[in-house]
């Protein structure tokens, strides 16, 4: 039986296959490219196993090797989380959270509040991350949870909701639209809609273009922005309308004003996601403390299973 492999080859292989190209790699992993290339080729030789196909003008990653890279990956990543989890079991006066920048501001400084009132003995981090940066540090143990917007695949990670936000819409002051005190959906269709990208918010592109096919409609998306106060600039100029969160409220300048929408509103939901077995205890103490919060917006219930909103 094979007795394994150390974790510094795991790396070697990976950093082959990701480059494909063993001098690239072997900048990467500060070697020379000699004795990484003789490492991996008495790795080959131990397993009986071919990962790489060499010529002199390419490097190709065999079937088995694909299969190896897979699991190698997943090894490291759990080689990492119990370094990480170890850390944060002997020093529990340290709780790190990334927060999505499309989760509200003012709900990540009511959690700086709350470990400031509540949890004064703890040292909180908070860190920037886009959802599927902070779901791969949590995963890693990096960070011991993180904000992200719902919904969102987590795999074995568990998720708590613990915010909805009702959409409001922001069209140009002039707009005739502007003189409503609520508007429709329908009522939309003629203006181009300015909207986060979707690759950085799929939930929200998701629900738009649910909420306009329950009109029997598509909208037209005359720009894509990156956040919500950038949406806001441009509606300035009269170019269209945005769907942004009552909080984006705080961007206000002139010319732009926010309505109400007219029957099912539109959400924005977000939620917390960490390890089910969490490290660090605090974790299920925040989450006790959020749902005892009367804020508007905060929800109280049970842990989501993975992958699922509440």
């Amino acid at each position: 039986m094979f007795p394994g492999v150390d974790h510094r080859l795991l790396r070697y292989v990976v950093a082959v296959s990701e480059e494909l190209h063993f001098r690239r790699a072997a900048e990467r992993l500060h070697i020379a490219q000699p004795p990484l290339s003789r490492q991996i080729r008495d790795l080959e030789n131990d397993l009986g196993v071919r990962l790489f196909d060499r010529t002199n003008q390419a490097v190709r990653v065999t079937e088995a090797g694909a299969i190896f890279v897979r699991e190698a990956k997943q090894a490291l990543l759990h080689g990492e989380r119990a370094v990480n989890l170890a850390k944060a079991i002997s020093r529990p006066s340290a709780f790190s959270l990334g927060y999505s920048p499309y989760v509200s501001p003012g709900f990540v400084l009511s959690i700086r509040t709350l470990f400031t009132s509540q949890f004064k003995d703890v040292r909180l981090s908070l860190v920037s991350a886009f959802a599927d940066e902070g779901l791969e540090q949590v995963r890693s143990g990096t960070l011991d949870a993180a904000l992200v917007t719902l919904p969102i695949a987590v795999g074995a990670l568990a998720v708590q909701r613990v915010l909805i936000e009702p959409l409001w819409v922001a069209i140009p002051q002039r707009h005739r639209l502007a003189r409503a005190r609520l508007i429709r959906l329908r009522e939309l269709l003629h203006l181009p809609m300015i909207v986060v990208a979707k690759r950085l918010c799929p939930q929200l592109h998701d629900q738009i273009h649910q909420a306009f096919a329950r009109e029997n409609s598509e909208p037209t998306i005359g720009q894509e922005v990156t956040t919500p106060a950038e949406a806001i600039s441009i509606i300035v100029g009269g170019l269209g309308f945005a769907f942004v969160r009552e909080c984006d409220h705080q961007f206000r300048c002139p010319g732009v004003t926010f309505k109400r929408i007219e029957g099912e509103p539109l959400i924005l939901e977000s939620g917390i996601v960490y390890q089910p077995d969490a490290g660090s205890p605090i974790i299920h103490a925040l989450i006790a403390a959020l749902q005892r919060r009367k804020e508007p917006g905060t929800v109280a219930g049970n842990s989501t299973p993975a992958g699922l909103t509440a």
